[in-house]
């Protein structure tokens, strides 16, 4: 097997500084030593095979499907840290819920005003409607990435839309059909959301008889594969909105071939509920369907939100985070502002409602004319982005077929839980690593980037 020549001080989760693997990595790089590049590199291009025929894509444009690429080499995180991570990001949720019911329902003053009230996904209609339970957040997804002190630091939550979860659960299956051998070698713990999202849906009916349903943009929508595998794996009707409408009581009915079913609970995979479903949103906003996520929760999606979950957690919670996250600096302050503009070339410019790695500036990889329009654009619409300070972080290895060996490339870790009307949060062991493409910090699908399975192990 070709040598791995480690690229850069960037920490390697495989590796130490010198080149060997560390202790938790031992068996794999002994298998893949038995096995060699050329086994390693022709079962990954079965695998590979095998997701593209089982639909295993992602929308580029909306003429273009491809194949949603994985690298199978399992990135492994201990039971002890998965713990701590877990306990993290279970914090982070129940802080992020309790602010959006005092923002919508109480006294919200932990968040400036001017804050709130610039946030794209702030919804004004939502003030005073309470959610089943008093919960927001059904579905969380928080990226994490691990600095150069190896420690875990929080970069976005996703509250909105967050996708990703069946991306883990097919890498992991794919892994373990090519790589067996590896597989046995370590004590991994199963990665299944779907008991969980089971009593998630259970907990928010009222209605008996009710259904719950999965909205879908359409069948040309990026995340579909997504949705068909949640809906497959549930059993909940998977629907476009089409095939919704409100009835004579103001209930939410669902077309079906086996006719025609009243809805209680709508996961919703789309943004603006009233293009795809007219009526919907008055519906829920009479407590006659639940939607997961709840209307409003993308208040707390936004980038410059996220300043203030860490006193969230201190006042809501009266804990201290457990998760970092990096500086940030809010640009609606003058000296804030001042401060970002002078050291741009060394900061991350993020617009505050981007989403799939679209508005995120790495300020040293962007040349002077670049840098030139970037300060002109936060001088002219401050209100828009929020910079936040450069995080060096780590990098696995991944297949390179091109270099006919192993890369280095830098990853993140993208951690799924849920929470029920019960206020019980859930959070699936394991999470979906995302890969750069080449030399990139930016590891979304959207942007070229692959995924990885992430495997959380018991000491052997």
């Amino acid at each position: 097997m070709p040598a791995i020549a480690l690229e850069s001080a960037f920490i390697n989760e495989c590796q130490e500084e010198d080149g060997t693997p560390r202790q938790l990595y031992a068996p794999l790089f002994e298998w893949m030593e038995r096995a060699g590049y050329a086994e390693i590199a022709e079962r990954t291009a079965d695998a590979q095979r095998q997701a593209a025929h089982d639909s295993f894509t992602f929308l580029l444009d909306p003429f273009r499907f491809r194949p949603t690429p994985v690298d199978l080499l399992p990135r492994l995180i201990s039971s002890a840290e998965w713990e701590r991570i877990a306990e993290g990001v279970r914090q982070r949720q129940r802080a992020l819920n309790l602010f959006l019911i005092d923002l919508y329902c109480g006294d919200q003053r932990i968040v400036p005003p001017e804050v709130v009230y610039t946030c794209q996904y702030f919804q004004p209609e939502a003030v005073g409607v309470r959610p089943r339970g008093d919960v927001y957040v059904h579905f969380y997804g928080v990226d994490l990435v691990r600095d150069v002190d190896g420690d875990f630091v929080v970069l976005e939550d996703n509250l909105r839309i967050p996708s990703g979860v069946t991306y883990q659960m097919k890498a992991c299956e794919l892994a373990a059909s090519a790589f067996p051998e590896l597989a046995a070698a370590y004590d991994v713990a199963a990665y299944d959301p779907a008991p969980a999202f089971r009593d998630l849906f259970a907990s928010l009916r009222v209605n008996p008889d009710g259904a719950a349903v999965i909205l879908t943009d359409s069948k040309q929508g990026a995340a579909f594969f997504e949705h068909r595998y949640l809906s497959e794996m549930l059993g909940v009707p998977l629907v476009e909105g089409q095939d919704l409408y409100r009835d004579g009581s103001g209930g939410i009915r669902a077309r079906t071939l086996d006719g025609d079913l009243p809805v209680d609970v709508v996961y919703r995979r789309v943004e603006d509920l009233d293009t795809f479903v007219p009526g919907l949103r008055q519906a829920y906003k009479e407590g006659r369907v639940a939607l997961a996520n709840a209307m409003g929760s993308g208040a707390a999606d936004d980038k410059l939100v996220f300043m203030w979950v860490p006193e969230m957690i201190r006042r809501y919670l009266g804990e201290e985070p457990i998760l970092r996250q990096p500086e940030s600096h809010n640009l609606l302050d003058e000296n804030s502002r001042a401060y970002v503009l002078d050291h741009i070339d060394e900061l991350v410019v993020k617009s505050r409602g981007g989403y799939g790695g679209f508005g995120v500036a790495i300020g040293p990889e962007l040349s002077e004319a670049e840098l030139a329009k970037m300060r002109s654009l936060l001088t002219e619409r401050p209100e828009e982005y929020i910079g936040q300070r450069m995080i060096d972080f780590s990098k696995h290895l991944v297949l390179d077929r091109a270099a006919g060996g192993f890369a280095e490339r830098h990853i993140d870790l993208r951690v799924f839980s849920l929470q029920n009307a019960r206020g019980e949060v859930v959070t699936p062991v394991g999470g979906l690593t995302r890969v750069a493409p080449s030399e990139a910090r930016i590891t979304n699908n959207s942007a070229g980037g692959l995924c990885k399975p992430t495997w959380v192990v018991s000491p052997g």
